[in-house]
């Protein structure tokens, strides 16, 4: 499973996540070439230096991406603790 995730560059937060997986009979290619005009699809609806588009291969959760990319953290978050909405 895979995401594809939109990111404020503003304060560093995933503004929109979505998973991608493989469909039955879908092979690798048919897959990739899916993944590929998705991700222009997201582009193109969130265009604009204020986003970032990040594609965590083989991630199935935020939390797992933002694990394994601490980089990619809003800042003031430390590892494990989640940021108040409030």
């Amino acid at each position: 499973m895979d995401l594809i995730m939109i990111r404020s560059r503003k304060d560093g937060r995933i503004l929109y996540a979505e998973q991608l997986e493989r469909l039955p009979g879908e092979s690798p290619w048919e897959y990739a070439r899916r993944s590929a005009r998705r991700e222009n699809q997201l582009s193109l609806r969130f265009a604009g230096p204020e986003y970032q588009l990040l594609v965590g291969w083989g991630t199935g959760s935020v939390e797992e991406f933002l694990e394994a990319h601490p980089e990619y953290r809003p800042p003031g978050t430390a590892r494990g603790e989640r940021r108040s909405s409030g």
